[in-house]
């Protein structure tokens, strides 16, 4: 069976002239050929800017603005269950410094959208436990879901998304 485009000698009804109905039947044939590039690049801006993905763990964290840290973050291999049969891969090249998405608004006197200077509470990294006088920065023990996407320059930004640890100060004169 052969197909062949048809070319128009004389136009249709109305504005459609003979040249436009000819530019119609070259689109419909060029788009009919390159079915898959238009469906392979449909799908390319519906797939949104994830590049990667992957469980870590929060190991340190460094203050970057009041209320904001860079955390450094690594792959994590949840243990098997049940004592055997699966080892956990070796690849531990999923190693970024993150940033905590919720804490991107973060000022001195608001976290997560909320005043914290009244009462006032003292703020900490995720996966910091507070030790009765400060959040430490290091062995922080939080387990995260990491999001790399592009940031507008090209390069790679990496995130998740977690509530901070928080300590309410004792209010003066009274209990806290």
């Amino acid at each position: 069976m052969s197909w062949q485009n048809p070319t128009f000698s004389r136009g249709l009804g109305g504005a459609a002239n003979r040249l436009v109905a000819n530019q119609w039947s070259q689109g419909a044939a060029t788009a009919t050929a390159n079915a898959d590039v238009l469906r392979w690049g449909r799908s390319e801006m519906a797939a949104g800017q994830v590049i990667s993905m992957g469980l870590c763990q929060v190991t340190t964290a460094a203050l970057h603005a009041p209320n904001r840290w860079i955390y450094a973050v690594s792959i994590w291999f949840p243990p098997p269950l049940g004592g055997g049969g699966i080892s956990p891969p070796t690849d531990q090249t999923f190693s970024y410094n993150a940033q905590n998405l919720r804490e991107f608004y973060n000022t001195a006197a608001t976290v997560d959208g909320m005043d914290i200077t009244n009462p006032p509470v003292i703020v900490g990294p995720v996966g910091s436990v507070w030790n009765g006088t400060q959040f430490p920065l290091t062995n922080l023990e939080a387990k995260v879901n990491v999001w790399v996407v592009y940031a507008l320059d090209g390069t790679a930004w990496a995130y998740f998304d977690r509530p901070n640890p928080i300590v309410c100060e004792p209010l003066e004169g009274g209990e806290g």
